[in-house]
């Protein structure tokens, strides 16, 4: 065990004291391991007691959901640990605020941005009902503003004049003026030359008009071609 998590695991230990922790930072790390002082030997145990029971929690522990963005759990630690796993799992899931503790005591820790913040609370209830009340002031303030949005948008859309839709690329049906100006053609097929006097050489069939669509009578004479442009 190095000698900064030395210090750190017996200053979190209950029963701590300044003399062990002055005597903890003139061991070396060979001295810690390999030393038969008791007073070294208790000072190792009890930096290993309390490395022991953060490797529990951080095992055992469940967590329950509040809301989205909060998970809380139970811990009654011996030891002053309970930042040190909170930090843990804030870690564990950045955005999401982790509350531990028993009925005395509470710690919260939150991972965001590349910032780790935590805050020490009285008891786990007390802190959960008070983040409860937060968080259904904010759920409040977000209808409302919803609420405020939806009706300027709707004031907007009233607002605004309709445009009715038109349909590009539709086609006619027939006894609109592109259909009437197709029977005039398939017609102009079968007409006599207005100056010579005889007929087209091509002829149209029947079959050829009715295909089309096109309800179309055969020397009707009735329009021109040129009529329609």
């Amino acid at each position: 065990m190095r000698t900064g998590e030395l210090l750190w695991r017996l200053a979190a230990h209950r029963d701590s004291n300044d003399r062990l922790m002055g005597r903890a930072k003139t061991l070396s790390p060979e001295e810690m391991e390999g030393s038969t002082d008791p007073e070294v030997l208790r000072i190792r145990r009890m930096a290993l007691a309390v490395r022991g029971e953060v490797c529990r929690m951080r095992g055992f522990i469940r967590l329950a959901p509040l809301g989205d963005r909060v998970l809380w759990g139970r811990i009654s630690p011996h030891h002053d640990v309970g930042f040190e796993v909170s930090d843990f799992f804030a870690r564990r899931f950045p955005g999401k605020l982790i509350v531990l503790g028993d009925g005395r005591r509470s710690w919260s820790s939150l991972y965001a941005g590349g910032l780790l913040l935590h805050q020490e609370g009285g008891g786990l209830a007390a802190t959960l009902s008070e983040i409860s009340g937060i968080m259904d002031l904010l759920a409040q303030e977000g209808e409302e503003e919803g609420r405020q949005r939806s009706e300027e948008k709707g004031g907007k859309d009233q607002a605004e004049t309709k445009v009715e839709p038109q349909h590009i690329g539709a086609v006619e049906r027939p006894g609109t003026a592109a259909a009437d100006l197709w029977t005039v053609y398939y017609q102009s097929l079968d007409e006599p030359r207005k100056a010579g006097g005889r007929r087209y050489g091509g002829r149209i069939s029947k079959r050829s008009i009715k295909s089309a669509g096109l309800d179309a009578e055969k020397g009707s004479g009735s329009a021109k071609l040129q009529d329609f442009i």
